[in-house]
This record gives C-alpha cells, structure tokens and sequence, in this order.
C-alpha cells in the first residue's frame, strides 16, 4: 500500500506549489561563492523583495553573514508566525510539532484549585502514539521527570520540542484528586495522512451526516467521494464538519470539499480571491480552477457528481482550525449557511508559493513566504485575528474527554442541540466547566509556527 510520508505536515501550503528562481544581478551573485551563507542570504533578498507580501516592509540594510535561517527572519515583519525557510537536506530546519514528531496533541490546563495537567486531546492513527496505547482524553501528569505544572510549562514544551523519546505519567481524575495510573514511552516516528471518520446519525427523525477531517493534504478528493456517496444516498437532511484540529494544508483539496458540500458551486463559479503585493497582484480563482491546482485523483466533474444541495453546513472549530480549514468556512458563506460551533479559529489568512534558487545547485535552502492575503468572492476576509464561532462551545466542558464522533462528546453535542432547535444561551459563552470545576489553558502542544505542510 501507497502512503504519503510526511515530515511536519505545513497546515498552510496553500494555492498550488511553484518553483522559481529569482535571476539576480550576475555581478552580486558572482560575489559571493554558490551554496556560501552569503549567497543564500543574497537570494532569499531578492526573492523575498519581489514575492513577499510585506515586500516594501522589508528592512533597506541587511547583514548578509547571518546564518540563512536567522537571516530570514530578519526579513519577516514583527507578526509573521507563518514564513519559513528549510534546509533541503537538513531536517532540523524543518518545524516540528507534538503532533508530526510523535503523533498526539495536548493542552495544558489547570483546574480552580490548582489541579494542572496536560489533556491528550487527539492521537493520529498508525502513529508511534497510538501504538503506545495512548488515547483521547488520556491525562498526563509529568513529561520527561517533568511534573506538569504554571511553573514548568515552558520547560515542558522546550523539553517536548527537543526530544526524540517522551515518557509519560498517565492519571486519571477521582474525586478531584490525580491519581497514577501507567507510564507510556512514545518514539519519535514520521506520521501519515490519517482516514477520514465518517458517520451517519441519527437525530429525532432525521439524518444527519459527520465528517471529521484531520487536515487537508494533497490528492484528498478521491477520498471524500466515498463518504458524500454515502450522505447523499442516505439521504442526509444536516451535515456536520468537523474541522477543530485541521490546521490546514491544500486549497485544492478544501475547495474539492466545498465542492461536495453544495451543489451551487459548479464549474466556473467565482471561488477564491488572492490579493499580493504590486507585483503579485490580484488573482481570481472558480472553484474548479482552485480544485485543479492540487495533485487530485478524480476529475471536477465526477467529483460534483456526489455534491449535496442542503441549506446549511455546521462546522466545528477550535484555535487549531487554520489556513485551508478557514478558506473553507469563508469561503462556502457566499453559497450556503455557515454555522460555526465550538472556539474562535487561528486566523491564518494567507496563503504561500514554495520558492527555490533552481539556479544555483549548490543552495539547498527552499522559502515559504506568505504572498497573498485570501478572500471569499464577496471580498470578505480579513480574519487574521481569527473567524469567530456563531455559538461558542466548549470541548472541555465535560470530562472525560469523548471520542470524536460520538453523539456524547461535548462539541457534537452542541452541534446536535443547535440542530434540533435545543442550544441554550450558554453555548454563547466560554466557561471551562466541569461538574462546577473551571479550568484555563496555559500551553498547546500544537503552535502557529508548526502549522506547515512541506511536500519533499
């Protein structure tokens, strides 16, 4: 069987990938030695000065003897979390996460009475996690000889980001109290694309159909058909997308799902804006041209064929949701009711070219510059600071945690009640509740800067 091995899995390659040599003046580039820091320094100058959607942001001196990594940064405008430049052969340069080195995601929280502890919110199937026997919902109480608490949260996340070996303390909650229960040891290993998870439920006398979707990697079209095919035979009256860790990846592959959610974007309907700097301009893109810009496996045509015709989508989100996730909730509002469940998104707006000196051999450095801010064909966009959920849910709000799909986890609960017409006015604010015990998130294991997708 075919898998696609992934490094850090870039939640942000969006638009579709070009290489590109920027050809500088012969006399500077004869400067410097091929391959030589100054070099790449000099390139990613260029390149950036023309591509970058900050470009005239950019400062007018530079130190060229910088290493090209910190040279890079010092490109960056102050709240770029996204850019980043890798070394080819060199995968230490490459970002990685909890999630793409071992294979889960946690939060830190912390309970009224100063109970702390870090929460396994998701673990990737066929991952050195899963194969650790660790779940959804597991509580962790030390990471390393760390015990997780306010004062070494930092340290924990220093020590996790370092380590190729996590050893855990698993706990669970009694009577307010932590209680050991096992250790696991996880290995660093290379994830891969997860499954789908697809449902049907069943809700009063209705049907209503779940998907839950990971992130949004290349070629995923083919994929979705199977689960729409099923939706529609069943004849579905509701559909609930579950996108509250989809840190993001292909506008191809999102744009395929799109697709499938409402039969009112057919070929040639207007999708997608891109708008860059003075030399980037502004790109319009239909929905089947945003569709054929990804390495996909099915035709538009055949895809459409398995699209729904319903009225509204309920979506659930978190501060995980970002890039291609958001592009789908922003951009189906023009076509469809959006229903946004759960948590405020990342707000990641921007979408990045793959750049490379293919003039030089001897430089191995690739740059991820943000190029174009995204917008839906209504010119709305703008949602750096996040897209805001039109009832807030909270997915700590019960614990034990529930595994995902079930009609008992607390944001497809919420989802259900607001679908049958039983959402309370407390879905509208965010209380950390658990049997009268609140709780506040000190740290993620997944960060902005680790929501890269970088195809080798």
């Amino acid at each position: 069987m075919k898998k696609l091995m992934r490094w850090s899995l870039l939640c942000y390659t969006i638009l579709f990938t070009i290489l590109y040599s920027c050809r500088a003046d012969e006399d500077m580039l004869s400067t410097y030695p091929a391959g030589s820091s100054q070099q790449v320094n000099q390139w990613m100058l260029k390149t950036m000065q023309r591509y970058y959607l900050w470009a005239d942001q950019i400062p007018s001196q530079t130190n060229l003897d910088q290493s090209p990594k910190d040279y890079f940064k010092s490109l960056l405008v102050k709240d770029d979390q996204f850019s980043v430049a890798i070394k080819k052969d060199d995968p230490g340069t490459i970002p990685q996460s909890v999630r793409t080195l071992f294979g889960f995601d946690f939060s830190v929280i912390q309970q009224h009475n100063q109970l702390t502890f870090a929460l396994v919110k998701m673990v990737l199937e066929d991952s050195s996690a899963k194969r650790a026997g660790l779940q959804r919902g597991d509580i962790i109480t030390g990471i390393n000889e760390l015990n997780v608490s306010p004062e070494n949260v930092n340290k924990i996340m220093a020590a996790v980001s370092g380590s190729r070996t996590l050893s855990l303390k698993i706990a669970e909650l009694k009577d307010n109290q932590l209680v050991f229960k096992r250790s696991v040891e996880v290995q660093a290993m290379l994830s891969f694309n997860q499954p789908l998870l697809s449902k049907i439920l069943e809700i009063n006398n209705d049907k209503a159909g779940y998907l839950y979707l990971a992130d949004f990697q290349d070629g995923l079209a083919g994929s979705l058909v199977k689960p729409f095919q099923e939706f529609k035979g069943q004849n579905i009256r509701h559909l609930i997308l579950d996108l509250r860790y989809n840190g993001g990846g292909s506008v191809s592959s999102a744009a395929a799902l799109c697709a499938l959610i409402t039969d009112k974007l057919k070929s040639g309907t207007p999708f997608i804006v891109y708008k860059g700097n003075k030399n980037g301009g502004t790109v319009n893109h239909s929905i089947d041209q945003a569709f054929a810009n990804g390495n996909q496996n099915i035709s538009f045509d055949a895809l459409k064929a398995s699209a729904l015709s319903l009225p509204e989508v309920y979506i659930i989100t978190s501060a995980n949701t970002a890039s291609a996730a958001e592009v789908v909730i922003n951009n189906l509002k023009p076509y469809i009711k959006v229903t946004q469940i759960g948590d405020k998104t990342l707000g990641k707006d921007m979408a990045a070219f793959t750049l490379s000196d293919t003039e030089t051999p001897e430089n191995k450095w690739v740059i991820y510059p943000m190029v174009y801010k995204i917008f839906n064909i209504l010119d709305s966009g703008n949602y750096t600071s996040g897209i805001e959920p039109a009832l807030m849910a909270d997915e700590y709000a019960q614990l034990p945690l529930q595994p995902l799909g079930s009609k008992d986890e607390t944001l497809l609960a919420s989802a259900l009640l607001v679908i049958t017409g039983q959402a309370s006015s407390n879905l509208k604010t965010k209380s950390h509740n658990t049997k009268n015990m609140v709780f506040r998130i000190l740290a993620e294991s997944e960060k902005p800067e680790n929501f890269i997708k970088i195809p080798l």
